[in-house]
């Protein structure tokens, strides 16, 4: 759309962007001359996923500009380390701890109480290395638990729902706001996302400040997903951040001014930003898993607008496509 020819680096040949771009490399984060390759290739790099060696985006940031800075990438790559991050700028998130063994697990939750959350460190996404633990029954079944990987406990949020705000930023650090969305889970995966959320206006506007001000203390160029819990006190907690275009903003392909997707590639690429304004109210639906087989009942739909993201396999809990429906 805005003229930008792409490359991408990819892990196998049945990666989904790679039917869509100009040039393709395929090779591993661990190869470093198929790193200085492609970086050499092109002029500018960003990500889709927070997963990447930062050993690799050393390698990458050497030949070519990298976005959205290898702070933002190391600090929400690791959650221990994305908590800490955020607590030190006195955001309030939910109470944690780092757990190394069954004993210290135990010990947590008398502290924090139940029900709690016991997460990997690292890589965890869509429920992946995520469990919940309501109680000391199933606490037990953590005794025998392989615990060579790195752990983080979280305490139980007195939950009323779940936010995010993707806000974008340029080098020299302007900002812009997608509208707030209002998330549902379902076993850990994001089922829908709705816009604009219901919250009045004095909480819009604490999202807005906090994801401004986590956004320059990580120096972010390019955009950033931030994720909140909304307690029944009305109090506001970031939960996770992710510096890269989001399924909770997916919506904003039909339903902005602007897509978030548009939006970065103008920031990284030196371009002015759009204004962001929601059309219309929208609802992103994920598809998931088997679900896609019935794609077909969305297309005689005309406010449904359907994107299928053409993975080769289909596997439960798998995230195949999605569907925004025109909520006016």
């Amino acid at each position: 759309k805005l003229g930008q020819k792409t490359h991408i680096f990819a892990h196998a040949k049945g990666d989904p962007a790679c039917s869509v771009a100009g040039s393709v490399t395929i090779a591993d984060f661990s190869d470093k001359k198929a790193l200085v390759s492609f970086a050499q290739s092109v002029d500018l790099v960003t990500i889709e996923s927070e997963n990447i060696p930062c050993d690799a985006v050393d390698i990458i940031s050497q030949h070519a500009d990298f976005y959205p800075g290898k702070k933002a990438l190391h600090i929400s790559q690791n959650r221990l380390r994305e908590k800490d991050f955020i607590r030190d700028l006195g955001i309030k998130t939910a109470d944690y701890k780092s757990i190394q063994n069954y004993d210290e697990l135990l010990e947590s939750s008398r502290t924090f109480g139940y029900p709690i959350r016991l997460k990997t460190t690292e890589m965890g996404y869509d429920g992946k290395g995520q469990y919940v633990i309501e109680n000391d029954s199933e606490a037990k079944q953590f005794v025998s638990f392989d615990w060579n990987t790195k752990y983080i406990l979280e305490a139980g949020v007195d939950l009323l729902k779940e936010v995010s705000i993707i806000i974008a930023r340029d080098k020299n650090g302007k900002v812009t706001f997608f509208p707030i969305a209002e998330n549902h889970h379902v076993d850990g995966i994001l089922d829908t996302s709705t816009v604009p959320a219901k919250i009045d206006g004095k909480l819009a506007q604490e999202v807005q400040q906090t994801a401004e001000k986590i956004a320059g203390a990580l120096d972010v160029v390019g955009i950033l997903a931030i994720e909140f819990f909304i307690t029944k006190n009305n109090e506001l907690l970031v939960n996770e951040l992710a510096p890269r275009p989001h399924n909770s903003c997916h919506w904003s392909l039909d339903a902005c001014s602007v897509s978030q997707f548009e939006q970065l590639v103008r920031v990284i690429c030196g371009l002015p930003m759009q204004e962001v304004a929601l059309r219309f109210p929208c609802m992103t639906k994920n598809i998931i898993g088997s679900d896609i087989y019935d794609f077909h009942k969305y297309l005689s739909d005309r406010k449904a607008s359907l994107t299928i993201y053409g993975k080769k396999e289909v596997r439960d809990k798998r995230k195949m496509g999605h569907v925004n429906i025109d909520l006016s």
